[in-house]
Parts: structure tokens; sequence; C-alpha cells
């Protein structure tokens, strides 16, 4: 028997707190687990000599494994049935890049046009053509502002359900969307059509949203969108409010979380989530300096979900909390693509637009899957690298972010923020549960 090279101890107050990076099991532990550590450590182990649901509890939480087992070479495996996996197929669709608003940090250019009738039939077949092998099928329309599209989400989403039907696939969607074209009608289509929610951007009390995230037309959104997310949470929608979070706004989270405490209806059913605002292009590199690394946001996120709790509404506990993962975010999946109105397709939502990016057509085929833009995204794995590999946040960082990495001066692995603040987060949820695990 050894011990993990992911286990963590940290000592709160009088109790000692024990988190696995696997598992991402916690526990306070008492000196029988400790002595078990101990001697494990020491090549004297004998499992007669201790408690039976101990030893259990310490093996189911990861804490403890056989001699033989590579923790390395199990990360990669799953990683690998993940990565390959053709039963789950998920697109994100801009039906255009078209937008009626010019948020300060996007990193779009919102060239006008929307996708053509000749795009769309071709989508339809790559569609059809992957749902084959699948199980399920997800989308997320995205732009540009996908709602200045409506009649293509309508049309594509329907032909998407009866394909869904004819192979038996299970079906869902979801929506980002500044939701300022979103109308009451439009909620029913959402429903026939298994858009189960939408994340909104609000970035801050009137003066600071409207300064940050400009109408085209130089009208004030702010009081539209706090009665858009009341609409949707009582037609029983899930919403996701999202604040774009940099030094500019950083300040002024409290006052704007007091307004939606008072104009939200539905508080308990509201998710707050936030968002760092970075540079990704060089389209969006004047806001360079109001910007937060990764190190520097780690320090911010965890007092403001803090205040969003204070405040009645719901987190979602992975949000904060470390899950574990064996791929970063899409761009790891075979299976999954970033769509542009002109069919082009991509492996990072940053590269939409970015032809240099594109990993193909949907009028292609299935030859895009030779091309370098998609193969050397495929075949990225952090677990080759030294400072990832020795690394004892690997399970629930996996190298961070893959386009930050490439775009870095070094290319190396950015770290996430659970790098630096994993402690604040053990300490976070021993406070929140102690109560309940502590006589």
């Amino acid at each position: 028997m050894k011990l993990s090279r992911y286990n963590f101890l940290r000592q709160y107050e009088d109790a000692t707190i024990f988190f696995n990076a696997i598992t991402c099991a916690l526990a306070v532990v008492d000196e029988n687990f400790l002595r078990v550590l101990d001697d494990v450590k020491n090549n004297s182990y004998d499992e007669k000599n201790y408690d039976a649901q101990l030893i259990a509890d310490m093996k189911s939480s990861g804490c403890l494994i056989e001699d033989d087992v590579d923790e390395l070479e199990q990360l990669e495996f799953y990683r690998n049935l993940s990565k390959y996996d053709v039963t789950n197929f998920g697109l994100t669709i801009a039906p255009t890049l078209d937008c009626n608003f010019r948020c300060k940090y996007c990193f779009e250019t919102h060239p006008k046009g929307k996708m053509s009738s000749e795009t769309q039939a071709a989508l339809v077949k790559f569609v059809e053509s992957r749902l084959e092998r699948a199980e399920a099928f997800s989308v997320t329309w995205y732009g540009g502002e996908p709602l200045l599209a409506k009649e293509i989400i309508w049309s594509l989403s329907e032909k998407f359900l009866t394909l869904c039907k004819n192979f038996s696939v299970d079906y869902n969607a979801f929506i980002i969307t500044n939701a300022s074209l979103l109308e009451d009608s439009d909620v029913e289509l959402f429903k026939k059509y298994k858009i189960s929610g939408a994340q909104i951007t609000i970035d801050g009390v009137k003066e600071i949203h409207d300064s940050r995230r400009r109408s085209v037309t130089g009208e004030s959104t702010f009081d539209k969108l706090i009665d858009r997310v009341n609409f949707l949470l009582n037609e029983n929608l899930s919403v996701i409010v999202r604040i774009n979070i940099d030094k500019e706004n950083i300040d002024r989270v409290d006052e704007f979380l007091d307004v939606l405490s008072e104009r939200i209806t539905h508080r308990e059913e509201l998710k707050i989530d936030f968002g760092q605002v970075s540079p990704f292009t060089d389209i969006c590199k004047s806001i360079e300096s109001d910007c937060y690394n990764n190190e520097q946001f780690a320090d911010i996120m965890l007092p403001l979900y803090e205040k969003v709790l204070a405040h009645g509404f719901t987190v979602n506990k992975m949000a904060v909390y470390p899950a574990p993962r064996v791929n970063f975010c899409c761009v790891d999946y075979v299976n999954s693509f970033v769509i542009d109105n002109h069919g082009d397709l991509y492996r990072c939502w940053n590269h939409v637009s970015n032809l240099k990016q594109s990993c193909g057509n949907v009028n292609d085929g299935d030859n895009f899957a030779l091309v370098k833009n998609y193969l050397s995204w495929i075949q990225w794995n952090p677990i080759k690298h030294p400072k990832c590999r020795e690394c004892a946040c690997l399970p629930i960082c996996m190298g961070g972010c893959p386009d930050a990495m490439r775009t870095s001066n070094d290319k190396q692995p950015v770290c996430g923020a659970v790098k630096y603040n994993l402690d604040k987060v053990i300490e976070h949820y021993y406070e929140q549960l102690k109560g309940e695990i502590l006589p």
C-alpha cells in the first residue's frame, strides 16, 4: 500500500483537514488516520492493525492506493477515454458574429451577416453524420449576439430535434446572450426547442454596466436586462448572471449584488458566476492593464462567491470547489466544435472568425480531422509537460487553458486559479461544513 501523490493535509484551528485531488474528497481526520499515513511512509503498514472502515474510507477517498497503481497512467487513460469518446457530441454555434453591443473587452470584430441557408444545410448534414455514433447531443448558441438570428436558431433547432428523434439521441441546448433582444414570445420557443436556460452578462450597477457593455444605439440596457432575467426565472428557465470582473468594477460588486437582491423576484433560483476579463486577442489589448492574471484572480474569486452566498443567491459549487477533471475544455474533445456563421470549424471559442485557427468547414465532411489545427489541439497533453506532471494539482487543473498556454510568452502551461487558492477553498468549505461533520 502507498499514498496518493495527490494528497493534501492542512491544519485549520484544531482540525486536520484531508483533501485528495483525484477524488476531491474532503474530510476532517483524526489521530488514527494520521497513524496510518505515518505507517505507510515508514513501511510499517499492516492492514489488520487498523479499523476496517477507516481503511475502506481511506481507499475510497483516494488517499491509499495499491503499490502497483500509477496515478499518472490512470489519469492519461481516463483522459484519452474522455477525449476520444464519440457518444457525446457538442457544438457551440454562432449563427451570426454581428452584435448590437460593443463591449469594451470583447475579442470579436462583429462582421455583418448571418448563416446562409446553404451553410445551414451543410451543418445539418454534419450533425447527422455524427449522430449515428452519438448518445447525447448538446448545443450552445453563441455569437456575436445569437438572438440577432432567431429564425436560424429556431430552424436549426427543429432539424436537430428531428434528427435526434430519428437516432434516439438525447438533446439539450443553452444560449449565451446579452438578452436585450429577448421577447416574451421567444420563451415558448426556448421550451419547444429545449433551450433550457441562458447566460446573461451584467457587469455591475447601471452606470458601470452601461459604460462597459455599450449598446450600439447608446441607450441604457441595464433595466431591460434585469427585467429579462426576472422574466426567464418566472418561466422556470435556468439563468446565470455573469459578471465579468476586472480592476475597473471589482470595488462595486457588493453594490450590484444589493441591487439584484432588491430587484430579482426569484433570488434563490438565480445563479451568479464571475468571468475573468482577459485580453484574448489584439482587438482587446487596450484593456490589458485592467485585467487580473490567474494568480491575482484566485485571490479575489473566493471572496466574490462568499458575497454571492451572503446575498442569498446560488452559485455552482464547482465554480469554487475543485472538481476532478481529465480534460480542461471543449478543445480536449474530438467530438466538440465551435462553428461560425460561415460554417468554419474551430477548437476554441476564442478563435471564432480567425480563419488562421480554423480546422475546416462543415462542407468538408471529415477531412478536417487530419489538418494541423485540429490534430495539434487534440494531441496537447499536460501530463507530458514536466511542470504539470510533477504538480499535485494536476487532476483539478489539467494544465489550465490550452489557448492561454499557446499565447503565453514562454509557451508554458498557465496554471488555473485552483493552483493558487486551493488552501483557501479547503478552509472555506471546512468552515461551511464543520457544523455538519464535527460534534
